[in-house]
């Protein structure tokens, strides 16, 4: 670990552990109304196992919630956090996140997590405003769970709660009285979001200099979706001069955010869900229809070149390169799901599944570029319209997603005994009809293993594993942590996170990318 940021970590522990136990959140009443005012700052920093990837900055992070009752019947919440740092070494503006822009890193950041009223009716409860959704049973990965998009600046270390963008939604919940042919805590719930906010990209782009790229993406923008940094292209290919059998093409890669779904009502989203208690089941039944949370992505091509009459390729030599564009694809899916919890004893089964129709599912993005001989007839077409001065012509690529339908499911078991959690957990996702070579197999089971432990008095010591391995695209998932409160308001996490696997697979994509990790967190 770097000496300078670790020497700050030191000294952050130390003055905060000297005023921590004067540490208290704000709890007051005005007109006889409580407020609630809370919060975290953390500051985490990074040391990475491959010094080959790119590093992160120091992270300093402010989370601040607030709960005031207005009434009786009526109470405002809102949350925020603010970021500096971290994996945002591309940032090249501060400020607060656009609700259209899928690609975008922003240092200092700040995010309006959560700002929503809550409305307490007789039978029915309404929530109104910025809003996070949790839906599902599973751990981790909840099929059922579609109503909020997530970021993917940092997509394993942080905690799935943390990752969730919050979308303005309607939520009601009514309560059906009870009845002989009602089943018991009896509730539907509807959620409609009128604007769809998208996921969240970091940066990255790669620049043709000299006839070389030179390539630069944040820590975890996915290795998949940067396409190779050349190809080469055989003879009878494309035209060559003569004893010329091949000739190296440099390509260039940038991201473009095009527009978001616009704000009308058939861009909104619309999500059901009826719960209740069954013979001591835990049961729920779902609907959503809206824009995927998955995220799908389009990759454009460009040739470029100046035109050269006396050139058999028709191009001045050492002028031709290539320019691809990722940009982000929205679509629109209908899901039909459930999901079941019971417990007994010291266990807890439960499942959860769901159909989804009209799913997109990626592509290598490596692959669309990396044989030139199946792009042998566009290619020709493009060297035709530079041959007569267009500068940059358009190169037609295989597609960048498929849209098939899907069935995801997974049953789990979790186990608590004398301080100890045993989660286990087996996950699949089946791609319905397909014949492409997806990131994703047709048949992918991902296992997961969650065990934690509490020691010592007032389980001051938390240890935690988390495990993951998916049997058909063979990666590994590794996470222990280590968190120990030195006052019940200082703690320091010491983590470390461990991929492997193969490259062409949605998690082993990042198999450069282990890190260990340290994060003090203090509550205000």
């Amino acid at each position: 670990m770097r000496a300078a940021p670790m020497a700050r970590l030191l000294i952050i522990v130390a003055l905060q552990a000297v005023v921590a136990a004067t540490a208290w959140p704000l709890e007051t009443t005005v007109g006889g109304r409580r407020i609630d005012l809370d919060g975290t700052f953390s500051v985490r920093e990074v040391a990475e196992a491959n010094g080959a990837t790119k590093h992160e900055r120091t992270q300093e992070q402010l989370r601040l919630h607030t709960a005031v009752s207005l009434a009786d019947w009526l109470r405002f919440e809102a949350a925020g956090v603010g970021t500096n740092g971290g994996p945002t070494l591309k940032a090249d503006r501060a400020g607060a996140y656009t609700w259209d822009d899928v690609f975008q890193d922003i240092s200092p950041a700040a995010d309006l997590d959560e700002a929503y009223f809550d409305v307490f009716l007789p039978s029915v409860d309404l929530r109104i405003g910025k809003q996070k959704v949790a839906w599902g049973k599973l751990d981790r990965t909840q099929p059922n769970d579609l109503i909020n998009p997530t970021t993917y600046f940092d997509p394993f270390v942080e905690e799935e709660a943390e990752r969730k963008i919050g979308v303005p939604a309607l939520q009601a919940s009514y309560y059906l009285p009870q009845a002989s042919i009602v089943p018991e805590e009896s509730r539907l719930t509807a959620v409609w979001v009128p604007k769809y906010i998208p996921y969240r990209f970091p940066l990255a782009s790669c620049t043709v200099q000299n006839g070389v790229s030179h390539c630069d993406a944040e820590r975890w923008f996915p290795p998949a979706g940067i396409p190779v940094s050349s190809i080469t292209i055989p003879a009878g290919v494309i035209p060559l001069p003569p004893g010329v059998h091949a000739l190296s093409v440099p390509l260039g890669f940038r991201v473009h955010n095009g527009a978001a779904p616009a704000w009308n009502l058939a861009n909104s989203e619309i999500g059901v869900r009826y719960s209740a208690l069954v013979r001591d089941v835990d049961a729920a039944l779902y609907y959503f229809h809206g824009f995927d949370v998955q995220p799908a992505f389009n990759l454009t091509a460009d040739a470029v070149g100046q035109a050269d009459p006396s050139n058999p390729l028709g191009v001045k030599s050492g002028t031709l390169s290539g320019l691809t564009t990722l940009s982000p694809e929205f679509r629109t899916i209908d899901s039909w799901g459930a999901d079941f919890a019971y417990a007994f004893d010291r266990f807890t089964v439960r499942g959860e599944g769901a159909y989804i129709s009209g799913r997109p599912f990626a592509v290598d993005l490596r692959d669309l570029v990396a044989d030139p001989r199946q792009l042998a007839v566009p290619l020709q077409e493009a060297l035709g319209q530079l041959a007569h001065g267009a500068g940059s012509a358009p190169v037609a690529l295989p597609p960048a997603f498929v849209t098939h339908d899907s069935a995801e499911w997974g049953v789990g078991a979790d186990y608590v005994n004398e301080g100890y959690m045993l989660l286990l957990q087996v996950n699949q996702t089946d791609v319905l009809h397909n014949d492409a070579n997806l990131l994703i197999k047709n048949v992918e089971t991902r296992l997961l293993a969650n065990l934690r432990k509490a020691f010592l008095t007032a389980e001051t010591l938390q240890a935690q594993l988390v495990a993951m391995h998916a049997i058909e695209s063979d990666y590994t998932l590794v996470r222990p942590t280590l968190r120990y409160k030195l006052t019940d308001d200082l703690s320091v996490l010491v983590g470390y996170l461990y991929i492997a696997g193969r490259a062409h697979s949605l998690i082993g994509e990042y198999r450069r990318n282990d890190e260990g990790y340290v994060r003090v967190e203090y509550k205000l």
